[in-house]
């Protein structure tokens, strides 16, 4: 049977449908301090956002893509969010595999093990759907089941 994530351990942190958002901080370019960014500075504004935890070098993270890109074109950018959050995975790699799958929405990169221990999850890809206000709304949807939550979470 074939996998349909790439798997590592689990961690600590295990959060649910209904919790909060776990907040996290990394700076992107390991060369400028001033590159830092929050999960904060995306969640809990307003906005649905769907976040979608991915590296490079994974299958069906690569396969996600043409599904988020259709959330991020189909919905109004005033209501949803589409944030791609790159972990386990080099800076370079995750620059070119981003430009090579037009990943053109915002992301949120080198995490390292940083976004995976907040989150508590050992396989990607990992997608987590967050409502307006920062609370888990769905984990780890994917294509068709993802679009459809957020058709109906948007226009509720």
């Amino acid at each position: 049977m074939m996998s349909s994530a790439v798997s590592f351990g689990q961690t600590k942190n295990n959060p649910k449908v209904g919790d909060m958002f776990i907040d996290f901080t990394v700076q992107q370019d390991p060369e400028n301090p001033n590159s830092k960014v929050s999960l904060s500075n995306y969640v809990g504004r307003g906005k649905w956002v769907v976040a979608d935890f991915w590296a490079s070098w994974c299958h069906w993270c690569i396969k996600e893509i043409p599904t988020l890109k259709r959330i991020f074109n189909d919905f109004p950018k005033e209501k949803v969010t589409v944030l791609s959050i790159a972990v386990w995975d080099k800076l370079s790699d995750t620059k070119l595999s981003a430009k090579q799958n037009g990943v053109v929405w915002s992301q949120i990169v080198n995490t390292g093990d940083i976004a995976s221990d907040a989150y508590g999850f050992g396989g990607i890809p990992y997608i987590v759907v967050f409502d307006p206000q920062g609370k888990i709304a769905a984990i780890n949807l994917r294509g068709d089941k993802l679009y459809g939550f957020v058709k109906e979470s948007v226009e509720k």
